[in-house]
């Protein structure tokens, strides 16, 4: 079957018909849009501007089946830069709408809720950022009750939903509390005292570290190996799914200081993930001045799109200043 064969002269309009979809034909596909994406720059074959090309075609096919159609997640940092003044999202919005309609489903993972844990609190309903969650009455052991159901046609996977969850229902593939911990412990990592424990060696240090912060698979490589048993890298999907139980079990557990790393304030991949993040560090911090515990042994920080090795340089300055702190007393270790 020739190409020509293959294109559907309805398809455009189809799209166009969408909320949002009305400037699918708009684009002049100057690739700007290519050049600023976020998620681009973590998987390089993502190109925005070639699938609205294939929609504006008529290649219905080739791009309802695309994993592309899925993969924005409407941080909308290409907007300001586009010079039609398109909201690419939106129109990406629009050819989901219409692979959602054609039966066709995102490729995962999504949240899982837990129904059995699940108290319907809609705490992660107000916390997700794509309004993916929403509270339903099913049965659940022989009771109607209101629990957590996660749409995975919204879903982005980012895990926020996972650190809000008050009783532990949420989860989601690979970046489980359990998955986490074991990760951060690996080898032995936890349980080795650290600098203000021992009084003697590094100090040891947790670095929780968005994976859309760090841009480049050579930089990522870079950091492995950085990894020694004073540092420890945990990739998270975002620096809002970390929690404050995560960063105490580190604390207590062998590490002098914890670094979560953020994208900078504009560039989050998931729309607010690093103003939950930033908010969680700094609440965690005021309840230890309250505790009367060093603060500085946890610090929030913002990984900029442009700025190249800033993890190491971040680990310096933390470990400068942890070697500054006074050793734990048996109290503030009891705490």
């Amino acid at each position: 079957m020739s190409n020509t064969a293959r294109l559907d002269p309805h398809f455009a309009a189809e799209i166009m018909a969408e909320p949002g979809g009305e400037h699918l034909l708009t684009c002049m596909s100057c690739g700007t849009c290519a050049a600023t994406c976020l998620v681009r720059r973590y998987d390089p074959a993502f190109n925005p501007r070639l699938l609205l090309r294939r929609a504006g075609m008529g290649l219905r096919e080739q791009v309802l089946a695309s994993a592309e159609v899925w993969q924005c997640s409407a941080c909308d940092a290409c907007y300001p830069r586009c010079p039609q003044q398109i909201h690419i999202s939106d129109v990406m919005m629009a050819i989901r709408s219409v692979a959602i309609r054609e039966g066709y489903e995102p490729p995962g993972p999504f949240a899982v809720v837990d129904e059995a844990k699940c108290s319907g609190c809609a705490v992660c309903t107000r916390a997700c950022p794509y309004q993916a969650i929403e509270r339903v009455t099913t049965t659940v052991g022989g009771a109607e009750r209101a629990i957590a159901h996660v749409d995975h046609n919204l879903c982005q996977h980012c895990g926020i939903c996972v650190a809000a969850c008050p009783s532990g229902a949420m989860s989601l593939e690979e970046y489980n509390d359990r998955e986490l911990l074991t990760r951060l412990g690996a080898g032995g990592w936890l349980d080795r005292p650290g600098l203000l424990q021992s009084g003697q060696g590094e100090p040891r240090i947790a670095a929780f570290v968005c994976q859309w912060s760090i841009h480049a698979d050579s930089e990522w490589a870079a950091l492995d190996d950085l990894q020694s048993d004073s540092l420890r890298i945990v990739r998270l999907p975002c620096s809002g799914r970390i929690d404050a139980a995560m960063i105490l079990i580190a604390l207590t557990r062998g590490a002098d200081g914890v670094l979560v790393v953020g994208c900078a304030e504009g560039e989050c991949h998931y729309l607010r993930g690093t103003y939950q993040g930033r908010g969680k560090v700094l609440l965690l911090n005021e309840m230890m001045h309250q505790l009367g515990l060093p603060t500085g042994r946890v610090l929030f920080a913002e990984s900029a799109a442009l700025d190249r090795s800033v993890l190491p340089r971040l680990v310096n300055e933390m470990r400068a200043n942890l070697t500054r702190l006074p050793a734990a007393t048996p109290a503030e270790m009891a705490h």
